[in-house]
């Protein structure tokens, strides 16, 4: 897991590297904050269970439509009975390709993310323990420009495949938040 981390850091500083020695239009950097509203389950029959948290993102441009993102979530589970809480944590890496619209305001997009995540978990009197596991967010959203540098991420919808436990699970995820462009 920790190889694949390393690997996806040093994907996106080169795909950094490689935009800014090339300057051209509609190339540059964005940083976003984000809400995040994750639907875990935990398979096996077992209920679903809501997360609330939230993201922040990196990404660096290619061109002007595709770019390579690296994203960092954290979230904390809630509906848990007193004494028990949960947290989780997604640091994902890969590609987004916009969709330029011809309103011009509205930026439409799709990602595929890999990566990993963790799971903590602690119950008053017994201790904490944690997991980690592979992770991919495959989905997309809309991005509405508010000014030159500013946008609104109107929504982001995420399919989150997780696998612990040697089980893999289906999740949701959506997000919104603030994105802040530099050279785009």
């Amino acid at each position: 897991m920790r190889k694949l981390l390393i690997a996806g850091c040093l994907l996106a500083l080169s795909s950094m590297a490689a935009g800014s020695a090339q300057a051209q239009e509609n190339r540059g950097f964005e940083v976003s904050g984000t809400y995040q509203f994750l639907r875990f389950n935990p398979g096996n029959g077992a209920d679903g269970i809501n997360c609330q948290g939230g993201s922040g993102s990196g990404g660096a441009y290619l061109t002007s439509r595709l770019g390579i993102i690296g994203e960092f979530g954290a979230c904390k589970t809630t509906g848990l009975p007193s004494g028990v809480s949960a947290h989780q944590l997604n640091y994902l890496f890969g590609p987004r390709m916009y969709f330029p619209t011809s309103r011009g305001r509205v930026f439409p997009f799709v990602q595929a993310l890999f990566g990993g995540s963790q799971i903590s978990t602690s119950i008053s009197g017994f201790g904490s323990a944690s997991d980690s596991a592979f992770a991919m967010a495959l989905g997309g959203g809309a991005d509405i420009t508010l000014s030159k540098h500013v946008s609104l991420r109107a929504a982001q919808f995420d399919y989150l495949y997780t696998h612990f436990g040697g089980e893999g699970q289906n999740n949701f995820r959506i997000q919104s938040g603030i994105v802040y462009r530099f050279g785009r």
